[in-house]
Parts: structure tokens; sequence; C-alpha cells
């Protein structure tokens, strides 16, 4: 018997990401390293400097062990919560291969949904891994439909 096909739970817009409803949770892929400088990492460390220190003060502490892990960093009322995906442990020409990516997306985007509760909270998205990690949308689309995360993901207008 076949099983049924995973129902789209994705929401495509063309609009800037960091206008998703103030309270909601913005994802993003990030390295183990503790480096958002490239991307749409530069303007989350441009808009939520704090969020940039945790970050990187977790990476100095755990460093390549988050590899396939949501650090969830919490907003106020008037901010967005954000949600760092460990998918790759390095950056540049030493990132991971889209498989090894692909694999820590789902571990990351797992325990993403774990944490997301009391209240859970609306996730929002770029086209995260397509860019800088060089994996193709569709596949990292994949995974979050396979997982039934229900994701606005933001296309730039």
């Amino acid at each position: 018997m076949s099983q049924p096909a995973p129902m789209n739970t994705i929401t495509h817009v063309k609009a800037d990401l960091f206008a998703a409803p103030k309270g909601s949770i913005l994802i993003h892929a990030c390295n183990t390293r503790g480096s958002w400088g490239a991307g749409i990492a530069i303007v989350f460390k441009e808009r939520y400097p704090k969020a940039f220190v945790q970050f990187k003060d977790i990476c100095k502490l755990h460093g390549a062990a988050l590899l396939g892990t949501c650090l969830l960093i919490r907003g106020d009322s008037e901010t967005h919560d954000i949600a760092c995906l460990f998918t790759s442990k390095d950056y540049g020409k030493r990132v991971d291969s889209p498989n090894e990516i692909l694999t820590a997306t789902r571990l990351a985007v797992e325990d993403l949904l774990r944490q997301n509760e009391n209240p859970v909270k609306e996730l929002h998205a770029c086209r995260f891994n397509s860019e800088r990690f060089g994996v193709p949308w569709d596949e990292t689309e994949k995974v979050l439909v396979e997982l039934g995360a229900v994701v606005t993901v933001y296309e730039r207008p």
C-alpha cells in the first residue's frame, strides 16, 4: 500500500523576510564557526546584534557539535525570535556537501519543531541553504514538507 503524499505546508511569498509578523520565528541556516558574514546572515547580524553575540558565544563553546541542532534565540513581543539552523560546520570553500547539509537540516528542523511550543509561533524563512551553502532550494523544501513544517518562505521581490 502506498503512502499518501505529504500535505504541502509551505507558503511562498515575494516579500522582505524581516516584514514577517512580530513575535514570529525567523529561520536561517548557519555554520558552527560563529560567522554571520555573508548573504542574509549579514542582515540578521545588523538587525539583531544581541542575537549575534549569543550565536557567536554558543559556537565558541560547542563548535561542530552544534551541527544538526537549532539555536532558538527568543526575542520580545516587538521583535522576532531567531532560529539558527546549524546545517554546515563551515562556510565558503569549506562548506559541507549538499547531502551533509540536507542531513543536518532535517535534524535541525526537527529540533526547531520540538522547541517551538508554549506558545507555538509562526515560522518564516528565507530560502535557506540555497545561496551561500549551494543546496538547491527544492531539496531543502522537500525536507520541510516531509517533516510537516508549516513555514512561510520569503523570496526577494
